[in-house]
């Protein structure tokens, strides 16, 4: 395994660990656990979900690049979250945040995603050749990335601005860019750090990536047909974007990468 360091795989760590604490939220909010110990630990077990996953993906250094994503996906949610109307939507229990709420989340999501990385490491060593954990990686990749691209363009759109943040237009458009650049973003990580072409596991893994993001949002909007049907739409459409960001990032650097 090339154990140089790698700059895609420290943007997909980014990816894979935001998108392992935003499951975690995900997952506290369906078992409706409360409470700040109960926050703290499911943020860190996101985290280590996000860095153990990313360690079997990275093919660079493994625990290096897992621990700068980690260090960039706290600095992002604790900067974003509480300045947005899609923030404060996605992170509902940190509304009335306070610096010990941020300190703690910084520290829980770090410590995670590192412990996490280091025991991918010790216990399963190099990542496997076989293009079939890529479905996993894709997933969860596709899901952080379109969440964060979602915070990243609320704050072209809307800002702080909280009347904005009401109009169905532009939360449309937020949350179309959110997916669009977000599923590119992960597929040309995805295809730079495989060591294998997986590119039918990241068509299925963006699909599934893109239901979990509108899990996410459809906690605080009820849905009906007519929005299931637009979400399937939504999310064909996100793996198609996922496979063609992987195809790119294959071709350009995953490929020539030696084994």
């Amino acid at each position: 395994m090339d154990k140089s360091f790698s700059l895609a795989s420290v943007i997909l760590s980014y990816f894979l660990v935001g998108g392992g604490m935003f499951t975690a939220t995900l997952v506290g909010n369906e078992l409706r656990l409360s409470g700040e110990l109960a926050a703290y630990a499911l943020l860190a077990a996101g985290a280590f979900v996000g860095g153990f996953i990313a360690a079997r993906a990275s093919r660079g250094q493994t625990i290096l690049e897992p621990a700068i994503g980690a260090v960039a996906v706290v600095a992002t949610v604790v900067g974003l979250a509480a300045t947005t109307a899609i923030g404060k939507l996605i992170w509902t229990s940190a509304q009335d945040q306070t610096m010990k709420f941020v300190g703690a989340v910084g520290a829980t999501g770090i410590a995670g995603a590192l412990i996490g990385a280091f025991l991918s490491e010790k216990l399963f060593g190099e990542a496997t050749r076989s293009s079939i954990p890529w479905l996993i990686y894709s997933a969860l990749a596709a899901f952080g990335a379109s969440l964060l691209a979602t915070l990243f363009t609320s704050i072209v759109f809307i800002g702080g601005n909280t009347a904005a943040a009401g109009s169905d237009v532009k939360l449309s458009t937020v949350v179309l860019v959110g997916i669009g650049g977000g599923c590119l973003l992960a597929g040309l990580a995805v295809g730079a750090s495989a060591r294998v072409r997986p590119l039918i596991a990241a068509l299925v893994g963006g699909g599934l990536g893109v239901a979990g993001y509108f899990a996410m949002i459809a906690r605080t909007a009820p849905s009906d047909q007519s929005d299931a049907a637009g979400i399937a739409v939504l999310a064909g459409a996100g793996a198609l974007v996922t496979l063609i960001g992987t195809a790119i990032g294959w071709v350009a650097v995953g490929r020539r990468h030696p084994e």
